[in-house]
């Protein structure tokens, strides 16, 4: 079945309200999206599985096991098999037997016709789409464009949301980024990570190497057991113990100690400290947020959303600390930017963009 809508022509109001976008249950288990303020009946049976994208779109398999999308307050059957399928923030892209479908510009388009299930693999991100096909070839999609990069197998491969590493069959490590594709060792690295814009791996004499939007920058900084990427940064523990975070060609130590916690999510690093104080770094920035250990904290892209000591939501929201509910709550979702939550039977209530629905 052809599936097609028309993405372009909303593109900047979908970026003012994209993250507000949720799945929930009624009373009677019929489902519902929340969606920029309203709630949108979808299906009357509970949902097999569901992905939330950022792109204002909703993807699941329903209790048939069809393949459906909704958006813009439509709900539309894409494949009526169940078939494998994967959200980013901006795609969706499904495989199906041995076709690979990706939808772009408004539209699925095809990108392989001879995918072998459970041979051949697939890495999807932001804005790359990689996989091998059945004779081996490596194929990337950016831009609008497929192109081939390798034309025996790799090894090693990690996909990060713009850009692409692996070891080729020589063993020249490469990377693809910004539709360039370059040889940045001729050996092996013990150990990578990828992220946007970003990269860091362990060099020939055991230090940390940056691949920093474009540019490879070597230090004599030991590599350690535990380090971690986020969008255009890295986080790690250094030999010291000491919290480390490499940002914009610079490194910060944000503690002196091991952090009792620590979350590294996107473009946040949440952590507490051995007094339990609750910190936050964000683009640059460091937060003491709490005297004390949240009862749990989750993250997306710019939004950290914790429970108080009583229970209560709380939120640091694009560099704001803000209150989420003033009520103690037990259990909550964060999709995208919109956290659902109870406080009573059959009840949902909804928050983003600093504004509480509910719905009954």
């Amino acid at each position: 079945m052809r599936f097609a809508f028309c993405l372009l022509p909303v593109f900047f109001s979908m970026q003012l309200n994209a993250q507000c976008i949720a799945p929930f249950q009624d009373i009677n288990n019929f489902v519902y999206v929340f969606d920029a303020g309203e709630s949108k009946y979808i299906e009357n049976l509970p949902l097999r599985s569901y992905k939330v994208g950022r792109s204002n779109i909703f993807a699941y398999i329903a209790a048939n096991n069809r393949l459906k999308v909704y958006y813009k307050g439509q709900t539309y059957t894409v494949n009526d098999n169940n078939p494998d399928y994967y959200m980013t923030d901006n795609w969706l892209l499904y495989q199906n037997f041995n076709q690979l479908k990706l939808l772009y510009d408004g539209k699925f388009i095809s990108l392989e016709n001879f995918f072998r299930p459970g041979q051949d693999s697939v890495y999807y991100s932001d804005s790359l789409i990689v996989w091998t096909n059945a004779i081996g070839e490596l194929n990337v999609f950016y831009n609008g464009k497929t192109e081939i990069l390798e034309r025996t197998e790799i090894r090693r491969a990690k996909i990060g949301d713009n850009m692409f590493a692996y070891m080729d069959r020589n063993g020249n490590f490469k990377v693809y980024y910004h539709g360039e594709l370059r040889t940045l060792e001729v050996y092996e690295p013990a150990n990578y990570l990828v992220d946007r814009d970003i990269m860091v791996y362990a060099d020939q004499y055991g230090n940390f190497k940056y691949f920093d939007h474009g540019e490879l920058h070597e230090t004599m900084t030991n590599v350690t057991n535990e380090y971690y990427t986020g969008e255009k940064f890295v986080a790690y523990l250094s030999l010291l113990k000491q919290l480390v975070v490499y940002y914009k060609g610079e490194e910060t130590i944000l503690m002196e100690d091991r952090p009792l916690e620590l979350l590294v999510k996107e473009n946040l690093i949440a952590y507490t400290d051995k007094g339990k104080n609750f910190w936050c770094w964000y683009k640059g920035k460091k937060y003491w947020l709490e005297r004390y250990l949240p009862l749990s904290f989750v993250a997306d892209n710019d939004i950290l959303v914790y429970q108080d000591i009583n229970g209560r939501l709380k939120a640091f929201y694009y560099g704001e600390q803000v209150e989420v509910s003033d009520q103690m709550v037990k259990k909550y979702n964060l999709y995208n930017e919109a956290v659902t939550y109870s406080l009573q039977p059959y009840e949902t209530k909804v928050w983003c963009n600093k504004h509480t629905f509910t719905f009954r």
